[in-house]
């Protein structure tokens, strides 16, 4: 018996008989598909790069307990912001606390005593040495005093200046010893853009530079200066590491993510029409006209033009035939240019 093979683009219809081969009909297959296509021609642009970067507090500090203590009271909230000199904890100390009283107590009696030492002095009932040793007590106390004064108001503890609170490391009850963390602040004011510039293009961001800056998730896009760079490279990632000034926003915060913008030279690009480009995951693609048929051809795209054109950095050529109406077929589909 004659087998019957299906080709590319014709129907066979099969009849088969009890006794022998069945008559065969085809048909023509159908008609290419009409797209909008373009030839795609080098353009020159202004090249840049488009670096990763991440927000981040130039100002932070971590408050520790500096003296044994109980939490009293803590008012650190993260998430809010705190004036400078709001307190944020309270600690019990009831032995600094009795130790202050007794040294303020003692530091009083010496001082008592070196009046009446002078009084005894001047009615010569008392010699110079004596008088000498009164004023060295009454010294001794005095700082003795002012150094449980010191130690008993580590007990509270302040925001340094102006901050946020990013993190709190003890709660109402915890023993705390001395170099325990109790919150992180960060100063809002200072933060910065930090992007890791690769050596070959670390000549065109210096402090004082401006450059284009985007922050998606604070609704941020402006020009800001460089305002600090480092000075060696990193030898694993060849990169310097530069910071840009950013300006206080109520939704901009660290840890976000965001772009910086770095003109590289002017060159020879190829423009498409951001219309033409399907997303594939995490790739992009487009169709081409070759031979008469739709071909889907992965690229590699750049930045987008005001018009809303894609530059492409790799994937095609100059001359190619692109389909601009992508969605219309699929790829290997017949086509014709209208």
């Amino acid at each position: 018996m004659r087998r019957h093979h299906l080709l590319p683009g014709f129907v066979l219809i099969s009849f088969l008989a009890s006794c022998g081969d069945a008559p065969t009909a085809t048909v023509t297959p159908s008609a290419p598909v009409a797209v909008d296509t373009v030839v795609l021609a080098s353009q020159t642009l202004d090249l840049t790069e488009i670096l990763p970067a991440t927000v981040i507090a130039e100002r932070t500090v971590t408050l520790m307990a500096r003296v044994p203590g109980l939490v009293a009271r803590i008012e650190a909230v993260p998430g809010t912001r705190l004036a400078a000199g709001t307190l944020i904890a309270d600690l019990e100390a009831a032995e600094l606390e009795a130790r202050s009283r007794q040294a303020k107590a003692q530091a009083a009696q010496a001082a008592a005593d070196l009046d009446r030492a002078r009084q005894l002095l001047d009615r010569q009932a008392l010699t110079p040495a004596e008088l000498d040793a009164a004023k060295a007590r009454a010294e001794a106390t005095a700082a003795a005093a002012a150094e449980a004064a010191v130690l008993t108001g580590y007990t509270r503890l302040t925001a340094p200046f102006d901050a946020l609170v990013i993190r709190r490391h003890a709660e109402v009850g915890d023993l705390l010893a001395p170099g325990r963390p109790v919150v992180d602040l960060e100063d809002p004011a200072s933060l910065r853009l930090e992007v890791a510039v690769p050596e070959s293009l670390a000549g065109r961001v210096r402090p004082g530079t401006r450059l284009e800056v985007t922050v998606p998730a604070a609704g941020l896009t402006l020009q800001a200066a460089v305002v600090e760079v480092t000075p060696a490279a990193d030898p694993v990632s060849r990169t310097v590491r530069a910071r840009l000034a950013l300006p206080v926003a109520a939704d901009l915060r660290s840890g976000q993510f965001g772009r910086v913008t770095v003109p590289v030279s002017a060159g020879e690009r190829l423009l498409i029409p951001s219309t033409a480009v399907r997303r594939l995951g995490q790739m992009d693609a487009v169709l081409v006209l070759e031979d008469g048929h739709a071909r889907l051809r992965l690229v590699r795209l750049g930045d987008t033009t005001a018009a809303g054109d894609v530059a492409v950095r790799a994937g095609l050529t100059a001359g190619e035939r692109l389909i601009t109406t992508p969605g219309t077929v699929a790829d290997g589909a017949a086509v014709t240019a209208r």
